[in-house]
């Protein structure tokens, strides 16, 4: 089989088909394009998320409290804890492992999460540092929560630039592969975009900005009441596959289709030329650190994330059926399901 995540087709296949049927207690369980679990606790919802970092390298540590701390805060919710497991291979030294905990740690505390527990292992198993993080946040059943699911007519929005994470990852670990193609200001500049990764702030924010109808609603899968509509129906953080790929994930987890376009979507210098640099695709890099916006009142998300810091762009809009792309000269084509990331061509 091929280097990274399973095809939407394989998860089906392999996964999905195999699991065990959920209890009444789980809300939302494993799902394309599902970021979080949501489990019914009474008083509570207990919403978590798992990631790995394969291809992080020596950031391995970072990139692993960001990105699941990301997929918590797409649901609305800031994350409070956090488990990690880490992978090392047998040529690590004991530096490294100080290294990939300190890096944790301090994106810990900079998001104010707890690291409560996981497990250090070294095997041979890997080749590299192999980091699993699994975040969690809590949310009383009486507050408002974003409901899941884009609907038809919803604007879709992203925040920052394509392929953050991307960039970083390539700038930090494959600079070898730049020398004399990219100047050192452009690099510099890819190097500084881990300060773009996480989408806490704003994820949390869009959680809690009611819209003006603000109407008691029943969530279909649990049968709970969530006390005040959001301005947000559904947001996703761009993780593998990149902006195309979680673009195309949030249409078919929510049953609709999608038409997207893709020249309006704000791609940075340094990203741009370090992906022709490397014949890569920004569009389908990973991209953590833009989040990935449903949403039927887009001047009010535009408005809350301006007066925070974030940019905002309209980049698709959601439809009953149908995936496409078009082009701002009006050419149009198909619009094709996540493929393989773009930074395993490296």
């Amino acid at each position: 089989m091929e280097i990274g995540k399973l095809t939407n087709e394989e998860l089906r296949e392999l996964v999905f088909a195999h699991l065990p049927a959920l209890s009444e207690r789980t809300m939302i369980g494993a799902n394309i394009g599902a970021d979080c679990a949501w489990i019914n606790l009474g008083e509570q919802i207990l919403v978590s998320s798992s990631d790995p970092i394969t291809a992080g390298g020596m950031q391995s540590g970072t990139l692993a409290i960001h990105v699941s701390c990301n997929d918590i805060a797409a649901s609305g919710i800031r994350p409070i804890g956090i488990l990690i497991v880490l992978l090392a291979p047998v040529n690590a030294t004991k530096e490294d492992i100080v290294q990939i905990v300190d890096q944790a740690s301090a994106a810990a505390r900079e998001l104010g999460v707890d690291i409560v527990g996981g497990h250090t292992e070294v095997t041979a198993a890997v080749n590299n540092f192999v980091v699993t993080s699994t975040a969690f946040g809590i949310i009383s059943v009486k507050s408002p929560f974003i409901t899941g699911k884009a609907l038809p007519g919803d604007k879709l929005l992203m925040t920052k630039t394509a392929a953050i994470e991307g960039t970083w990852i390539i700038a930090m670990n494959h600079a070898n592969r730049l020398d004399g193609k990219i100047s050192e200001e452009l690099m510099e500049q890819a190097r500084s975009f881990i300060r773009n990764i996480s989408v806490v702030k704003e994820g949390a924010l869009l959680g809690t900005l009611i819209s003006d109808d603000g109407r008691p609603i029943d969530l279909q899968n649990g049968g709970m009441t969530n006390y005040g509509r959001t301005a947000v129906n559904l947001m996703h953080d761009s993780t593998e596959g990149g902006i195309l790929g979680a673009a195309y994930e949030m249409a078919e987890y929510s049953g609709l289709g999608i038409t997207l376009y893709p020249d309006s979507i704000p791609v940075h210098p340094a990203t741009r030329e370090i992906c022709d640099a490397l014949s890569i695709d920004p569009l389908r890099l990973i991209s953590s650190g833009s989040l990935l916006i449903s949403t039927p009142d887009p001047v009010r998300v535009e408005d809350a994330l301006s007066a925070i810091g974030v940019p905002c762009t309209m980049i698709g809009e959601f439809t009953t059926e149908g995936f496409s792309i078009i082009r701002t000269d009006g050419s149009a084509c198909d619009f094709d399901p996540p493929s393989r990331d773009q930074v395993y061509k490296l």
